[in-house]
């Protein structure tokens, strides 16, 4: 039997003049009468009537959109009926006398902002998706037209280029919005929620939140498992993404380095962590040991890696924490025969940390590391690195210092004093000290002093058979004023110069390669300030 039909005989019999709701019609009307109006239709835009009584209540609207609620009752406390629960639903009016109340509203929930998958998931027929667009979990909008800005039901009309007009979800607080969106000034002074993510567990579909433009983006969604999970080429730790669940293990995995005791250490990748990556491979799990040179000491380190064939690259960096200190790595034997070599450089009490790194975590396994430092001695009349010079004595103030280091000021103070018209200099002895902007670096100088006597124009004209240039400096270290590399061999390089008097100058000349030294003139002519 009908339950709807059975409720309205019921209360028929209780009293013949109580309304009675329309049936499941498009759209039913709520009966007349006694104390209560009967229930709208369950259509869209059923409306339910009011009872005419003291204290009648007026019927519910209709349950789908558009549904409105009926008349209050007449007298003093009559009550208008319920809107429908859609989002246009509406309350009846209220009774006329002094308490009569309006009936309430539809809850009227909004098309937009809402979470979504696809375009079939939201009411307005657009989902402004997350692995299209990077919103957050998805929202819902609308299409509308940018240049007219209009959207239904209160939304906020925004250009998102090539002629796409999308709905927003306005706000006017940051509750307004839900988890991954900020309510942020969109058009003029209305304020929309917008992508604002935190943090990757709101980036249901892509992984990764970019905390700077609050956009959800494809990322390296496991910083452990030795993958490249969005194929851009770093794996893990070494993938920005990783930055802040990498940290603080690398900084665990550097405190813990093992510190080198002996020239031969036995160990096993298999066992050791994984946060770390060289520039030539190496993402599976590796160990990381540290050397320091002999007290007081520099000199040369070179080391060695025996395991299986290619499974481990070895590398040495500044830096244990900064993949950007690195100062060599290898992946491939060495001609010998043997596994991966480096040598490095290692100035006195300098820490250098020691990577031997899996190239992939089915390569980890046992390995060895021969390790062998040539210190530098100083006075030895031999430079080795680090050294800058060696002239054969640990003496100051002779322009190579006791460390071994170039003594500057010294070098310049021994440069010859050039003169007004032809001075003869040649670059095969020369020192490789400095550098010019136009110049290579490494190459051996002639340097000559020069003192203007007044303020003026200085010209410099060198000639050579050979391709050479120059540079000019006021004072030894001071700032270079002019640097000419522009001709081919056989031709001259000049510059004019405005000078102030009494200030000494530095004129170097160098060859653009090493086989271009030799040889050169140089011609100075001073014309004096007006």
């Amino acid at each position: 039997m009908n339950v709807r039909l059975v409720a309205g005989l019921f209360v028929l019999a209780l009293s013949t003049t109580a309304g009675c709701g329309g049936d499941d019609g498009e759209r039913g009307e709520g009966g007349s009468g006694g104390a209560g109006g009967g229930s709208g239709g369950a259509q869209p835009t059923g409306s339910g009537a009011g009872a005419s009584g003291a204290t009648g209540t007026g019927g519910s609207g209709g349950a789908e959109p558009a549904g409105s609620g009926g008349s209050g009752g007449a007298e003093p406390a009559g009550t208008g009926g319920a809107g429908g629960a859609q989002p246009t639903g509406t309350g009846g009016a209220g009774g006329t006398e002094p308490t009569g109340t309006g009936g309430s509203g539809g809850a009227s929930p909004t098309p937009y902002g809402a979470a979504c998958t696809s375009d079939a998931a939201c009411p307005e027929d657009y989902c402004i998706t997350e692995r299209e667009w990077g919103w957050p979990s998805g929202a819902c909008a609308g299409q509308c037209d940018p240049a007219v800005g209009d959207c239904p039901n209160g939304g906020i009309c925004e250009d998102f280029g090539e002629g796409l007009g999308l709905c927003l979800l306005p706000c006017s607080g940051p509750d307004d919005c839900r988890d991954g969106y900020r309510c942020s000034e969109v058009r003029g002074e209305r304020t929309a929620c917008i992508p604002g993510c935190t943090e990757n567990s709101q980036c249901r579909t892509l992984g990764v939140c970019d905390t700077l433009d609050g956009l959800c983006k494809l990322g390296e969604t496991d910083c452990s498992d030795g993958e490249d999970d969005e194929g851009d080429e770093r794996v893990d730790c070494a993938d920005s993404d990783c930055t802040a669940t990498c940290r603080p293990l690398v900084a665990a995995a550097c405190a813990d380095a093992a510190p080198v005791t002996a020239t031969t250490i036995e160990g096993d990748t298999s066992l050791g962590t994984r946060v770390f990556e060289g520039s030539c491979g190496g993402v599976g799990p590796e160990d990381v040991h540290l050397f320091t040179p002999p007290a007081g000491q520099s000199g040369t380190l070179r080391v060695v890696l025996q395991s299986g064939t290619e499974d481990h690259v070895l590398y040495a960096r500044t830096a244990c924490a900064d993949g950007s200190t690195e100062l060599a790595c290898q992946n491939k034997a060495a001609p010998s025969g043997a596994g991966p070599e480096i040598a490095i450089v290692v100035s006195k009490d300098q820490q250098v940390p020691i990577f031997v790194d899996a190239v992939t975590s089915a390569g980890a396994g046992p390995y060895t590391l021969g390790l062998s430092f040539s210190p530098a001695t100083c006075g030895d009349g031999t430079v080795s690195r680090p050294e800058e010079c060696d002239d054969g004595n640990t003496v100051n103030n002779d322009g190579c210092s006791a460390a071994c280091t170039w003594e500057l000021d010294n070098l310049c103070a021994d440069a010859p004093v050039a003169v007004l018209g032809e001075n003869r200099g040649d670059t095969t002895s020369g020192t490789m000290v400095f550098d010019g902007s136009c110049t290579r670096p490494g190459m051996r100088e002639g340097i000559h002093a020069v003192t203007p006597p007044s303020a003026g124009m200085l010209r410099v004209v060198m000639s050579s058979e050979t391709d050479q240039g120059f540079y000019v400096r006021a004072g030894c270290t001071g700032g270079q004023l002019a640097c000419i590399e522009a001709q081919i061999k056989g031709r001259d390089e000049r510059t004019d110069i405005t000078v102030d008097g009494g200030v000494p100058l530095f004129i170097f000349v160098e060859p653009y390669n090493a086989q271009d030294a030799g040889p050169y003139t140089l011609n100075l002519s001073f014309t004096p300030a007006r």
